[in-house]
């Protein structure tokens, strides 16, 4: 939802829109043409366009738009990529890196359960039984509540950060910074707080910005995500479990991570 009303404010800036009646066809097809040309992916443009969709569905729900001007935007059709993902050696490096960065518990956290970054941030003692090694995610992308199980490492992780939050309601709380210093609040941080806490390790590792093929996918935080489901893949988890834990609504898109099951299939031969 913030990144949804993040991208609505960019665009109207962008726009220069202040009524809500100058919202066209145009004034969208435009926007997303600079997007275009600043050289953003056609996922990132099918993105902002359905941010801004939404946008003008409440406007028109209201009764201050006519129609929908996103109706009539056609975009290219995303390619389907193949997700990025760390090599053993590279997540033992993240995660040496992660504990300098002082973020340690949270990269760990999501290198062992795929958590999206909101989920993470989100994420509430009371949704953890540590006794039964499981993890509730009440609000995720789908709109659906699932149930994560919890390896050892995941439990590292959060006996790790129940030493610093155990006290607050919230998992990794927001900081709040004085003249004086800082200090935990119980609220849940701000949905870019990774940009800055994330930023030594993708300096030090080229890997999260340079050396990625054009048909892969993952560079920020979801890199952890894609991750987690690589391996269980590698594996040999189904990808209904799979995708269960992921929290995806159909497996359908748990299936990017088909090609890494199994190996080689002796049936080739006598194709």
């Amino acid at each position: 939802m913030r990144a949804t009303v993040a991208t609505v404010r960019r665009f109207l800036w962008a726009a220069a829109i202040i009524e809500p009646s100058r919202l066209t066809i145009g004034s969208v097809q435009q926007y997303l043409s600079r997007l275009l040309a600043a050289g953003r992916s056609p996922k990132t443009l099918a993105n902002h366009r359905s941010a801004i969709s939404s946008f003008c569905d409440f406007l028109h729900d209201r009764g201050e738009l006519p129609v929908n001007p996103c109706g009539s935007v056609r975009l290219r059709k995303p390619e389907e990529r193949l997700p990025r993902y760390l090599s053993e050696d590279e997540a033992v490096e993240v995660l040496r890196l992660a504990a300098m960065c002082g973020i340690w518990p949270e990269v760990a956290l999501a290198l062992h359960t795929g958590l999206r970054l909101g989920e993470l941030i989100r994420l509430q003692w009371a949704d953890i039984d540590l006794t039964r090694r499981i993890l509730a995610v009440r609000k995720s992308k789908s709109g659906r509540p699932r149930i994560l199980p919890l390896s050892r490492e995941a439990l590292a992780a959060l006996e790790a950060q129940q030493a610093v939050s155990g006290a607050l309601s919230n998992v990794f709380p927001a900081r709040q910074t004085w003249w004086s210093g800082w200090r935990f609040i119980d609220h849940p941080r701000a949905s870019n707080w990774w940009r800055r806490a994330l930023k030594p390790i993708q300096d030090a590792m080229p890997i999260f910005r340079q050396g990625m093929a054009a048909t892969a996918t993952g560079r920020g935080w979801h890199l952890f995500r894609h991750t987690f489901a690589s391996r269980a893949a590698q594996r040999g988890v189904s990808l209904y479990k799979l995708a269960a834990w992921l929290g995806h609504s159909d497996v359908r898109t748990t299936a990017i991570y088909a090609h890494l099951q199994g190996g080689y299939d002796p049936d080739i031969e006598r194709a």
